[in-house]
């Protein structure tokens, strides 16, 4: 499967588990730090990448591309990081 195509149906995934958490923690605004501009470029592959080890897949239905994803390391410092960057940066971008 092409690379574009992987991107866009785990980004479909990652987005669709954590919408209605966005829409919440959006009205709780004082919960989220500030998103630096810096930020923003964790918002596409690094953010896809990270959800694949961060995400419990028995919950969240992942792609099967996920089980090539190298989870020795996060772009993210954390998977809280992860979460938090996601819900309070990432999805004022989309």
């Amino acid at each position: 499967m092409p690379s574009a195509v992987f991107l866009i149906l785990l980004a479909a995934s990652v987005f669709a588990c954590c919408e209605g958490a966005a829409a919440k923690d959006l009205k709780l605004s004082p919960n989220c730090p500030y998103c630096d501009s810096s930020v923003y470029s964790y918002c596409t592959d690094k953010l896809l990448h990270d959800a694949c080890c961060c995400l419990d897949p028995y919950e969240n239905q992942l792609p099967l591309e996920c089980k090539l994803a190298d989870c020795s390391f996060l772009h993210a410092n954390s998977c809280r990081d992860h979460h938090l960057i996601t819900r309070c940066c990432c999805n004022r971008i989309i």
